[in-house]
């Protein structure tokens, strides 16, 4: 590691949701021997197309920023320590400003229980939630003061909390009506968390908000699985020797998202079909059906019709997949219009408790949240790259 003096000049931003924000001074960066601009790009995106790095919305959280009691902006003037608007959190979570911190080699997103007489702030915006003032969990969100538009490839090296929460890397509009998710993982392996802690969760969604209507991709290739990997939270834990997992996305056009996983293409959505890598390695390609105005449902799960199936991935093969089809993966409700994603997004990473988990009984003890160590999401760097026009 070699020292590289920067000085920040302390600026004041004005958010649109909560008022002005401090920024806090950092330390000298501590820059990486191998910086997040050179670590090779994905071998999908080496098709001759010139990639131009964003440092003003890339980050290797090699400098210090301490836990905050209140709202601030940190990394230079990247990030604030909540969420992109007043609302404090899914299900049980209640989001607070000191979850959030950066040691000098990775962001920081922690976990614990709430207090409700003695909380944290911000007070919480709806207290009690889901009638269950015991087990409240309070965690850490940062969001981007910039945001990002296609056409534009995200990558994240991230450690999964080994505890039974939600570990988040995803991309939002500010009317939170679009989001693009990079990374979402269920860490703990407690009984009934067996199948989701072993899978990343990679997907859209596309939103009504009055009223609340969701649609994302529901199919199995969603959840992505890795024959080594049987929890990714206790594999990243690794007994307390954490290894982290690189997960991307380029977002090529608004009906055009591919989904990375350590630095390999895994899936695919283009227009009105989709592609998906199996953990034995083979690429089906397939395209979903609607009866009567409504997606079909197989087993449980979203159905898309086979297409094919290849040993490689081609693109040639996903849009003879689309032209068979007659229903968009990306939006078949056409909630947006019938245009796909063309919001810019604010970037997001965060630690939740989501509602549908609770309902299940999938919810943290208390000594899990008292474990430092396992109740922690780490993130070794965020890089962002547009290709060159």
């Amino acid at each position: 590691m070699t020292l590289k003096n920067i000085s920040i000049a302390l600026i004041g931003i004005s958010l649109f949701s909560c008022g002005s924000v401090p920024t806090v001074e950092k330390e000298p960066v501590l820059q990486s021997k191998d910086h997040i601009e050179t670590i090779a790009l994905p071998d999908n995106l080496n098709d001759g197309t010139v990639w131009e790095f964003q440092s003003d919305l890339s980050d290797d959280f090699n400098y210090k920023f301490a836990p905050s009691n209140e709202k601030t902006n940190f990394g230079n003037g990247k990030w604030y320590n909540f969420y992109q608007s007043k609302w404090d959190g899914p299900g049980t979570t209640y989001w607070k400003y000191n979850h959030v911190s950066v040691d000098g080699n990775d962001l920081l997103i922690t976990s614990s229980r709430w207090d409700g007489d003695n909380e944290d702030a911000p007070v919480a915006f709806q207290s009690n939630k889901m009638n269950k003032p015991n087990e409240g969990v309070s965690a850490g969100c940062i969001t981007s003061n910039k945001q990002v538009l296609y056409p534009i490839f995200i990558e994240s090296k991230s450690s999964v909390a080994d505890i039974v929460l939600a570990s988040d890397v995803w991309l939002l509009s500010p009317d939170a009506t679009q989001e693009i998710d990079i990374m979402e993982c269920y860490g703990g392996k407690e009984p009934g968390n067996e199948y989701f802690a072993k899978s990343i969760h990679i997907s859209h969604h596309s939103f009504i908000r009055k009223p609340f209507t969701d649609y994302q991709p529901r199919d199995k290739g969603a959840w992505y699985q890795q024959k080594d990997v049987s929890g990714w939270g206790e594999y990243c834990w690794n007994n307390s020797d954490r290894k982290y997992v690189r997960t991307g996305v380029y977002w090529k056009s608004p009906i055009h998202f591919e989904h990375y996983i350590e630095g390999e293409l895994v899936r695919v959505l283009y227009d009105k079909a989709l592609v998906t890598r199996t953990i034995n390695g083979k690429w089906e390609y397939g395209y979903p059906t609607m009866t009567n105005g409504k997606l079909d449902v197989e087993y449980g799960k979203q159905k898309i019709k086979k297409f094919s199936t290849l040993d490689v991935y081609s693109f040639e093969e996903l849009k003879k997949a689309s032209a068979a089809s007659s229903v968009s993966i990306i939006d078949p409700y056409e909630y947006q219009g019938g245009k796909g994603f063309t919001k810019p997004l604010n970037i997001i990473i965060n630690l939740e408790s989501q509602d549908w988990h609770v309902k299940a009984g999938r919810t943290p003890t208390d000594a899990d949240l008292k474990n430092k160590d396992k109740n922690t999401m780490k993130v070794d760097w965020f890089r962002v790259f547009k290709p060159k026009k």
